[in-house]
């Protein structure tokens, strides 16, 4: 049980990192989907740019995902 609380916490870490850098970087939305993800556990993501860079940097970090029926949605989780 250590181990996965250890994961997910790391990718916690990694996913403030990344809030941090889109931030300053000026891509407000994708770092709000970021925050969603954090505060909520999950954050559901469509087909728009923002999303779409959001997703990239997710799935690089290597957070769980579940695509909708249609495929048209993407939900990830910590």
């Amino acid at each position: 049980m250590k181990k996965y609380s250890l994961n997910k916490n790391i990718r916690k870490y990694k996913i403030m990192e990344k809030h941090i850098e889109l931030t300053k970087t000026g891509n407000y939305l994708a770092a709000r989907n970021l925050l969603l993800l954090l505060r909520n556990g999950r954050v559901r993501l469509g087909l728009g740019d923002e999303d779409w860079e959001t997703e990239s940097c997710l799935e690089d970090i290597g957070c769980p995902v579940s695509y909708s029926r249609d495929g048209y949605g993407a939900t990830f989780r910590i």
